[in-house]
Parts: C-alpha cells; structure tokens; sequence
C-alpha cells in the first residue's frame, strides 16, 4: 500500500501548516514510524548539513555533536510521555553526501533512544517498479487515533505534506513500515562497520 500512497486522496499542508498539525498530533502518540526512503536531501536550515556541503566536514561532525544535548532534552521529554520513536532508514553502498552526514546524526539519536534500523534498498525493488517508495511518518498505534503524512519535498527541501486520516490505510501501512523495520540492522551495528571510518564526502555547494 505504501507504493500506492501518491495515488490516494489526502489533505494537502503546506510547510507552516504541516509543522502545525505534526506538533499537534505528536505529542498524543505512543509510538511514531518513520519510513526513510530518498539518499538525498537538502537541509539549509542545519548548520551542520551547511558545513558539509560546503566541504567542512570536521566542522560538520562538531556541529551534529553539538546538537546532542538538544536531542538528549527531546528525548527527556518523549521518556516523560511515553512515547516510543521507530524508523527505517534506507541506504545505498557508497552512500550519497547527505546519507554519509545524516547517518552521522541518527547514530547520535540511536545512543539516546531512537530505534533505528537499516536496510539497503535494493532490498525493497520490486515494491518500485512505477516509483521509490515516499517518505512517510504515522503518528500513533492502535491506542491511539493515529494520523499518517506523506512527506512531500521540493528540490529536496521540505515543503509540507499529505495528510491521511483514514485508519485501516494508516494500520495497513504501519504494518508495512513494522515489517520493513523489523527486518532492519540496528544503526548502532552498521554504523561502526560501514559509515564511521569514510572519507570526507564531497563538497555539494548550498
């Protein structure tokens, strides 16, 4: 069903009003998916994903390392409203700049609670004969009244989303999402293995 989704009615959000409703719904959830399927993307608003497209890696790593105490608060505040964050992120070998600097991050998010998982994309080819698979995020499980959004990006820059209410498609693509996840490597092992160690990525330009 996932590989249907861009076929479906929804309501559209633009940027201002898909941040708004995201807030909203948050915070009500008890557990959060999220499918993670593009390599690139583009991030003008992180000072860290700035230093790396510019070229600056050690820059760039300094400044995802500064942002751990910020995302250590965030999930203070996710243990106090028992919420529970899954996501899976697809990746391809060598990986694109953004996926080198963006797994740098999750990493940092994985030690302080996201589970996180990895698998590669070819392993999900015969769900992308038309299309890749969207970016989605469900917020809630069957205890709460979940929402789903299908991310939507222009030039790679975040630019809102589609919003879906409809709870047997949004259990049916949790379920899609678990299964993915659940087949996954926890980042925690793949990326000592194969992210840490490379070379700096090359300069992308803003």
């Amino acid at each position: 069903m996932l590989d249907q989704l861009s076929r479906l009615p929804a309501q559209d959000l633009d940027l201002g009003a898909y941040k708004s409703d995201f807030q909203d719904n948050f915070w009500k959830a008890d557990v959060t998916w999220k499918l993670e399927r593009q390599v690139t993307f583009k991030e003008p608003s992180s000072p860290s994903w700035v230093a790396m497209a510019e070229g600056e890696w050690k820059k760039s790593l300094r400044l995802a390392e500064e942002m751990r105490a910020g995302r250590m608060e965030h999930q203070r505040e996710l243990d106090r409203h028992g919420i529970v964050q899954r996501r899976i992120r697809f990746i391809c070998e060598p990986p694109t700049p953004y996926l080198q600097w963006e797994l740098h991050l999750l990493a940092i998010w994985a030690e302080l609670g996201e589970q996180i998982r990895i698998l590669p994309a070819e392993t999900i080819s015969h769900l992308e004969t038309r299309s890749v698979l969207p970016e989605v995020v469900v917020l809630g499980d069957r205890s709460t009244s979940p929402v789903m959004y299908d991310i939507q990006y222009t030039d790679g820059v975040l630019a809102g989303a589609r919003k879906f209410t409809d709870l047997d498609l949004i259990q049916t693509c949790r379920r899609e999402i678990s299964a993915h996840w659940e087949r996954g490597e926890d980042i925690r092992r793949y990326f000592p293995r194969k992210i840490r160690y490379l070379p700096p990525p090359a300069r992308q330009g803003v």
